[in-house]
C-alpha cells in the first residue's frame, strides 16, 4: 500500500462517507486515535481502494479526463489568491447578488433556511466563499445542522482556514460527479457556479440528485447561453487563455480587465433603438462597458472593487476549460427529467439560479 502522509478526519464525516467507486463503507487503516474524536489514516473499502487523508481532508479524486484535471488547476489556483477577493466591497456585493438570486430577504434568513436543515451538501464548495457569505459561527442557532463541502480541486485546501471556529462543517476533496457518499443522505443540495464546469451540465446535476431525500430541496446556479458573437469570443479566447499555466492566463487577462476599466470609466451610454434578433441585443439604453461586456466579450468591471478583484472574475471565466453555457429550456427539461419539481427560478443575463424539490 501507498505510504500516506498520516494526517486526521472526524468521526463525524467518517459515519457517512462510502467508496466513490464501490459505494461500500469505509473504515480507517493505519490510524491512530487522538482526544477521542480525531482519526487519523488512511480510507479503504473492502474491495481495496484506498484513498489518502491529507491534513485532515479525505481526498477521492479519481478522474483522468485532463480538462477536467486544467479546470481543477485553474480553480485551485484562483481560489487561492485569498486578497483578490476578500475585501469588504467585494463580500457585500458578493452576498447580495447570492442571497438574492436564491430568493431569500437577506442573508440572515438564508442562514436560518439552512440551520434548519439537518444535513447539507455544498457540492463544490471551492475554497468556501460563497458559504462563508451566509455562514457565521452562530450560524446554526441551536440547531444541530451538518455542512459538508466538497471540491476538486486544492481549494478545499484554503476552506477550513476561511470557515475557521464555525461548528457542523466538514471538508473533502471530490468530484461533484462521483461523490464518497450513499444515495439519500441529504436533504439540501447547495452547487453555486460549479455543475458547468465539469465535462456535461446536465450529467453533473444528475449525478447529485441521487445523493438527495426525498422532499429534499437541491439549489444550483449555472451559466446561461449569451448573443452568437459573445459566445464565439469566449470560446476563442478560453481556447488561447486555458491552454497556459494558471500564472500565464491571469498575466494575459490583464489587458482586457483593463479594456473593461476604460470602457467602464467611460461612462457613457448609447441608445439601441431596435431589437438586433440576431445578435440577441434588445432594444433599450446601455452603458457603453455593459453592452460590450453582455454581448461581444466579458470584460468585467466594478467600479466598486479593486482591479485584482475584478480581474479575477475575468480570470474565472476564461481560466477553466470546461465551463459551459445553457438554455432556460435545457435546464428546466433536465429537472423535469430527473423528477425535480421546481419552484424559484431566477434568470439573469449571467445565468440561472434555480431552486427545486426532488418528488
Amino acid at each position: 500500500m501507498k505510504a500516506f502522509v498520516r494526517s486526521s478526519i472526524h468521526k463525524s464525516l467518517l459515519d457517512i462517507l462510502v467508496d466513490p467507486v464501490s459505494k461500500e463503507p469505509l473504515e480507517v487503516k493505519e490510524h491512530r486515535s487522538e482526544r477521542g474524536s480525531i482519526i487519523e489514516g488512511v480510507l479503504q473499502s473492502p474491495s481495496g481502494n484506498a484513498y489518502e487523508i491529507r491534513d485532515g481532508i479525505p481526498r477521492f479524486v479519481l478522474t483522468e479526463d485532463q480538462d477536467q484535471r486544467q479546470t481543477e488547476r485553474s480553480f485551485g489556483y484562483q481560489w487561492k489568491q485569498r486578497t483578490a477577493y476578500d475585501s469588504k466591497a467585494s463580500m457585500t456585493f458578493s452576498r447580495e447578488w447570492l442571497v438574492r438570486r436564491y430568493g431569500f430577504a437577506s442573508a440572515a434568513q438564508m442562514q436560518r433556511y439552512f440551520a434548519e436543515r439537518e444535513c447539507i451538501l455544498d457540492a463544490g464548495c471551492g475554497s468556501g466563499y460563497s458559504a462563508s457569505l451566509w455562514l457565521d459561527s452562530a450560524w446554526q442557532g441551536g440547531g444541530t445542522a451538518q455542512w459538508f463541502g466538497a471540491d476538486i480541486s486544492e481549494a478545499i485546501d484554503v476552506a477550513p482556514d476561511r470557515l475557521n471556529g464555525i461548528p457542523g462543517l466538514h471538508f473533502l476533496q471530490a468530484d461533484v460527479r462521483q461523490l464518497p457518499f450513499a444515495e439519500q443522505t441529504f436533504d439540501v443540495i447547495f452547487s453555486e457556479g460549479v455543475l458547468h464546469h465539469t465535462p456535461s451540465t446536465e450529467r453533473a446535476l444528475k449525478s447529485l440528485v441521487p445523493l438527495l431525500r426525498p422532499g429534499g430541496e437541491i439549489m444550483f446556479y449555472v451559466y446561461r447561453k449569451k448573443g452568437p458573437i459573445r459566445e464565439f469570443a469566449d470560446d476563442y479566447i478560453r481556447s488561447i487563455v486555458s491552454a497556459l499555466p494558471p500564472e500565464q492566463a491571469s498575466t494575459m487577462l490583464r489587458p482586457l480587465t483593463k479594456l473593461g476599466q476604460s470602457l467602464a470609466e467611460l461612462h457613457n451610454n448609447v441608445e439601441v433603438k431596435e431589437d438586433v434578433p440576431y445578435l440577441g441585443i434588445k432594444a433599450g439604453r446601455y452603458d457603453v462597458q455593459r453592452l460590450i461586456y453582455w454581448n461581444f466579450a466579458k470584460m468585467f468591471w466594478n467600479e466598486e472593487l479593486s482591479f485584482d478583484e475584478n480581474h479575477l472574475t475575468n480570470f474565472d471565466w476564461y481560466s477553466p476549460r470546461y465551463s459551459f453555457r445553457q438554455t432556460e429550456e435545457d435546464v428546466r427539461r433536465w429537472c423535469a427529467e430527473i423528477g425535480l419539481s421546481i419552484f424559484h427560478f431566477d434568470t439573469e443575463e449571467a445565468g440561472f439560479t434555480v431552486r427545486a424539490v426532488k418528488n
